[in-house]
């Protein structure tokens, strides 16, 4: 997987960088001192739902465009008065999805996303680490114009370890080598996140006024690329036996017989989900019939 740093200019709010959504009142201030003093960047580690949508300054890489997913590494502007120069974080599994306004009632006033990751797989220090430029470039590299850099082929393993050397305390170390890890490991496929990004354009249109739409007569193909946990075939086998076809929600048994099992259809459902934390666990899941399971998450 490439490794992307990108330099951005530390929130020029108090408290903990890039936690919250900047507010209307806030986002006035800013913008009409210094237009690009932190504003975006702000909502860079922050979990909405379970995914992490960032912002990208612009005349950001095209290499970061291609499709592939990525790591990216949050650097701070050395020229910050506060907060500059250091590394606040670090991203696995992003995916690049273009410029995108933000939506919602929290959004209105004209921030924009370019990428996206799993929530489980951002992590923003909790102690910055300083020198970022002379960890990233070396003691005589310099920085190539625009906000964006990539690792160089084959001195990724050494500037990850710079960073993991530099980090404070072994639960940070064990963090970051789990996310690097679970970023590498995990397979390509479609999953309820990716359904999640659909469901939300497709809200998005729904928000809009009516017009006639043309539609695609030859859909193209894209590769679709996510993140799915890894999840214990014994955990689904228990939590179906227990349920003995009935659905845990509506207690009407499944739908149809499944060609695999042989048993009535269900889906196992975890109730603290994967993305947020909760554990692989039977008492953490329950069977559900396809209505009951997709009002779960859409309902």
């Amino acid at each position: 997987m490439d490794i992307f740093v990108v330099r951005l200019n530390p929130d020029p709010r108090e408290g903990v960088p890039y936690s919250n959504f900047v507010s209307e009142k806030e986002y006035k201030k800013i913008h009409s001192s210094s237009p690009m003093d932190g504003f975006h960047e702000a909502v860079n580690f922050m979990s909405e739902g379970g995914v992490i949508r960032g912002y990208l300054p612009p005349r950001h890489s095209a290499a970061l465009r291609n499709g592939e997913p990525f790591v990216l590494v949050t650097i701070t502007a050395k020229t910050a008065k506060k907060g500059g120069n250091q590394i606040v974080g670090i991203q696995s599994g992003c995916i690049y999805e273009g410029e995108t306004e933000r939506e919602g009632a929290s959004h209105k006033q004209g921030l924009t996303w370019h990428y996206r990751c799993p929530a489980s797989l951002s992590y923003l220090f909790p102690n910055p680490i300083p020198f970022a430029r002379e960890i990233v470039l070396g003691q005589d590299g310099s920085w190539v114009r625009g906000p964006t850099y990539k690792i160089p082929t084959g001195t990724e393993q050494k500037f990850l370890a710079s960073i993991s050397n530099n980090l404070k305390g072994a639960t940070s170390k064990a963090k970051l080598k789990a996310i690097l890890r679970s970023g590498d490991a995990q397979k390509a496929e479609v999953d309820f996140e990716a359904e999640d990004t659909f469901e939300q354009k497709v809200a998005e249109e729904l928000g809009k006024p009516s017009k006639k739409v043309k539609g695609n007569k030859h859909p193209t193909q894209k590769e679709v690329k996510t993140y799915a946990y890894v999840r214990d075939p014994k955990v689904v086998a228990q939590v179906l036996r227990e349920a003995k076809g009935i659905c845990f929600d509506c207690e009407n048994k499944g739908p149809f017989i499944s060609k695999v099992t042989g048993q009535p259809y269900l889906e196992v459902h975890h109730v603290q989900m994967l993305k947020d934390g909760g554990p692989d666990t039977p008492e953490n899941a329950v069977a559900l019939c396809p209505n009951c399971h997709r009002a779960r998450h859409y309902g």
